[in-house]
């Protein structure tokens, strides 16, 4: 009874992984069309990624208008008056007229760019047009809050898609690229 599970000639059982004496699986090559899908799919999605970045480039370098009046500083009229040199019988009324004035938005419109929500833009809810008209037409709005417990938010649309987005003080900071000016949303 033994020698019935012994090989032949004592030879020993070579093992496949489809078990004892059956013979390995033949090896499938990838067809012409296949090699030919993926070759055309990677240069494709190269120059997807090169377009990305170009876009990106162009957008950041751009001057733009509403770039240059959100920027603008003007003095105080505090600062002013301490740069005038003053009689000493007008400094009296000086004092009286610096009480201090509610703060005024600075802008009702933000142009691409970085803003600290609570310092920079208020906290509220915005609306833009979508992406701006271009050669990479893609609006991405971002934040970066600065808790733990808050998520980051991420919107982005094309040219003719309206974003909605809600901001807190918890976002942190918010960075549009490439948007229509958000507006607050009335």
């Amino acid at each position: 009874m033994s020698n019935q599970y012994q090989q032949p000639y004592g030879q020993p059982h070579q093992t496949y992984p489809g078990g004892p004496g059956y013979p390995p699986p033949p090896k499938r090559k990838m067809s012409g069309g296949a090699i030919v899908a993926i070759v055309i799919g990677s240069v494709l999605g190269g120059l997807f990624l090169l377009l990305l970045i170009i876009g990106f480039a162009v957008s950041d370098d751009s001057p733009s208008e509403d770039k240059a009046s959100a920027l603008e500083v003007t003095a105080s009229p505090s600062e002013l008056a301490a740069d005038a040199p003053a009689k000493p019988a007008e400094k009296a009324p000086e004092k009286e007229a610096e009480k201090p004035k509610p703060a005024e938005p600075k802008t009702t419109e933000y142009p691409s760019g970085d803003y600290i929500v609570g310092e920079d833009i208020p906290a509220g809810t915005y609306t833009s047009a979508g992406a701006e008209k271009g050669i990479f037409e893609l609006c991405t709005i971002t934040t970066e809050p600065t808790g733990d417990t808050t998520m980051p938010k991420i919107k982005t649309s094309n040219a003719d898609e309206r974003i909605i987005i809600t901001l807190e003080k918890a976002d942190g900071v918010v960075s549009i690229s490439g948007c229509e000016p958000l507006k607050p949303r009335s």
